[in-house]
């Protein structure tokens, strides 16, 4: 008789909880390896084949036990996570928003490795948020542009989410709502994305707030118009600091048109002095990149997380559900039943 298939919902769920779980302490997963280790030093042991199979049998059902009690006791050390619980509490932090440039001119592959700059800044964006990630209490949010401003994700501390709409970003296939507009504005408007920036923060706690840029600075206006962001920032009393992408030397680059139709070539560059000047008068910093990707974590943890933090207990904090219980309970249960059936 042919056996049923697994039930397709339990797949998913299983599936689900692999994706979401987290631990706290996963250095302590090396520490599963041992009963590798274990078993192959009993192979390297001489042998004593006058043992009676029911005797060899016994032994390896209670070191079957032995093990599974140890595993599960160490997968509860190692503190699993996973399933969403919103708690009310105090989360210590600040509030950061990233606003990522998709301009055309951030298609370009100018940099040490074979990569768009879109790509590179996405990729910085998410090195920040896993940095913000090891502490919590820190609230995200991301502001994508180019001839227009969108809000992708607000403030947050849905780590997850916010990296699975950095990891959903495509700088070639932009959303239709910041693409270039019938009347010819620029691709690249920086002031009006640092504008919508700081309307994005919480304006509850002014003080703990920053903005991080990722752009290359080339505005094919050259109207100045990334200036009109800095005096909202300095109004409110948030800096921006600035991280430049791109080669400094002109690299041409062909915009791909609809059809067969003959695309536009155009030359491109970082514009450091533009960046330069939006992170000096807003009072934040600018991080020269350039053509290698930015090391936007270790920045976070030097010049943002440790400034002054926000503290509010009004809002529910969202956080992972602690399953670590779960573990040891099994674990105590086979390790009882070890230790009350026969030594090894």
């Amino acid at each position: 008789m042919a056996q049923e298939p697994m039930n397709p919902s339990i797949i998913t769920d299983l599936q689900s909880i692999a994706g979401e779980m987290r631990f706290d302490r996963a250095w302590a997963l090396w520490l599963l390896l041992w009963p590798g280790v274990w078993f192959i030093v009993r192979a390297m042991q001489p042998r004593f084949p006058l043992r009676r199979e029911a005797n060899n049998r016994s032994r390896r059902f209670h070191r079957t036990i032995w093990i599974t009690a140890m595993s599960l006791l160490i997968l509860g050390f190692a503190g699993p996570h996973w399933g969403r619980v919103d708690r009310s509490g105090v989360a210590i932090g600040r509030d950061v928003i990233l606003v990522i440039d998709l301009s055309r001119s951030m298609q370009t592959t100018d940099l040490s490795e074979p990569k768009p700059r879109w790509k590179a800044a996405t990729e910085a964006a998410a090195d920040l948020v896993r940095a913000a990630r090891v502490r919590g209490g820190h609230r995200l949010g991301i502001v994508i542009f180019a001839a227009r401003a969108k809000v992708l994700v607000p403030l947050t501390t849905d780590y997850e989410h916010l990296l699975q709409s950095l990891d959903e970003l495509d700088g070639d296939v932009r959303p239709l709502e910041i693409r270039l507009d019938e009347a010819g504005v620029s691709g690249t408007r920086i002031g009006a994305a640092l504008k919508l920036a700081v309307e994005a923060h919480d304006h509850r706690y002014p003080g703990v707030q920053d903005i991080v840029l990722l752009s290359d600075g080339d505005d094919p206006a050259e109207d100045r118009e990334w200036a009109q962001g800095i005096a909202p920032a300095r109004t409110a009393g948030i800096p921006i600091h600035t991280v430049g992408i791109g080669g400094t030397e002109e690299t041409p680059l062909l915009l791909k048109k609809k059809g067969n139709a003959e695309g536009e070539q155009i030359s491109t560059k970082l514009y450091e002095d533009v960046l330069q000047e939006i992170a000096r008068d807003a009072r934040g910093s600018y991080i020269p990149a350039r053509r290698e990707r930015p090391m936007l974590g270790e920045f976070f943890h030097r010049s943002i997380e440790s400034l002054p933090s926000r503290e509010f207990s009004d809002d529910a904090v969202e956080a992972r559900r602690d399953r670590s219980g779960w573990f040891f309970t099994l674990g105590s249960v086979f390790f009882l039943l070890a230790w009350w059936k026969a030594p090894i």
